[in-house]
């Protein structure tokens, strides 16, 4: 019969921390990617103009062929 220990807390963490310095090289947080403000307003306003055609097309103010 096989027995399973419970997890050593002090080696998981020491094992964590030798991922980090021998992964990155370094233990300083970085952001992943940097978003500029004026993309996020302008995907913003990229989908309200969206949803107010969508709105206008379903209240029938806008006829399309297709």
């Amino acid at each position: 019969m096989r027995e399973e220990l419970s997890a050593n807390e002090d080696i998981i963490f020491t094992q964590q921390i030798d991922k980090v310095v021998q992964g990155r090289g370094s233990t300083v947080n970085k952001p992943r990617q940097l978003v500029s403000a004026g993309g996020v307003i302008f995907w913003h306003l990229l989908a309200l103009v969206a949803l107010n055609l969508w709105l206008l097309r379903l209240l029938g103010y806008i006829s399309l062929s297709w």
